[in-house]
């Protein structure tokens, strides 16, 4: 089939990669276009368009869809389908229509559970025990079209950000190929709206002093490698955590109990294993306290 593919983060390479294996052909790839990152605001590329550029295929970078221009430069590469995963642009209805079988999305979530632009986020926040990719029809709703196929597994126990991504990332591309390969014989199977949920974009990463215990150490694993906490004005990520639930303590206030850094809160004990000061590289906590000469004495999380 003829496919004009749209993605642009890490979750979408190994789709892409696996797409560009088959027998299909890939007619022209859909990024965001490169913006300003690091300390220089050089202008980097996404990391699905490096990938279409190594393997010489054409990419477009439009900020929208919406204009008639765009949707007839869409329409003149005659795809059969278009396949979508983590592309960020809206997509309208005008576009979703062009190809032969319109456009299906790779969603790393078992739909209609966590609906938008963080799922694998909100599933580990939630605490969930399973999760899974749905493959779906796009419609003009927010993920809220037909599904082709889906497929769940458990979360495992020393799963974070990173790893359910991985995962995820290499299920989708596997579940597209199945859809792919039949797409002809797959039964769209509508979703129930009432059992839908939303999975809103993260911005805050941070640890406060009056979160729940379990709730701080599902942010360590959720927003890997992100999560910190505040400690005298320093920002401290926690990379990697534990915890000791003790229903008991309802107001901990975030105090620091001891020269390993566990962290008392609402309904227990955050217990940090690998952590990262600013500017520095990640290490165990028995070597970040070692090297600050660490103090319990009045330290608590801001």
């Amino acid at each position: 089939m003829r496919v004009i593919f749209m993605g642009s983060p890490e979750f979408a390479v190994g789709v892409l990669n696996l797409l560009l294996k088959s027998k299909n052909e890939i007619i022209v790839v859909y990024t965001k276009a490169p913006k300003p990152s690091g300390r220089g605001q050089k202008l980097t590329k996404s990391p699905i368009h490096m990938v279409a550029e190594e393997n010489g295929i054409k990419v477009r970078t439009p900020t929208s869809l919406k204009s008639l221009v765009e949707q007839e430069k869409f329409k003149n590469f005659k795809s059969d389908i278009a396949v979508v995963a983590a592309y960020g642009l809206i997509i309208p209805k005008e576009i979703l229509n062009i190809p032969k079988y319109g456009c299906i999305n790779v969603h790393p979530s078992l739909l209609p559970r966590w609906r938008g632009a963080a799922p694998i986020q909100h599933a580990i926040l939630a605490g969930d025990q399973e999760t899974g990719v749905s493959i779906m029809q796009l419609n003009e709703g927010l993920d809220s079209g037909p599904i082709l196929k889906q497929k769940k597994f458990m979360i495992e126990k020393n799963d974070n950000y990173k790893t359910l991504h991985d995962k995820l990332s290499e299920l989708g591309s596997d579940l597209l190929m199945e859809v792919l390969n039949k797409i002809e014989k797959h039964v769209p199977l509508e979703q129930n709206d009432d059992n839908a949920c939303y999975a809103n974009k993260v911005e805050d990463y941070k640890i406060y002093a009056s979160d729940v215990c379990e709730v701080a150490y599902r942010k360590v694993k959720a927003f890997y490698p992100k999560a910190f906490v505040k400690i005298e004005n320093k920002r401290v990520r926690i990379l990697d955590a534990d915890f000791e639930a003790n229903v008991s303590l309802t107001s901990a206030g975030g105090k620091i109990i001891n020269d390993n850094m566990h962290i008392s809160l609402g309904s227990g004990t955050l217990i940090p294993k690998v952590v990262q000061m600013e500017g520095r590289s990640p290490c165990s906590v028995e070597d970040f306290v070692r090297g600050l000469k660490f103090s319990t004495v009045k330290k608590f999380i801001e």
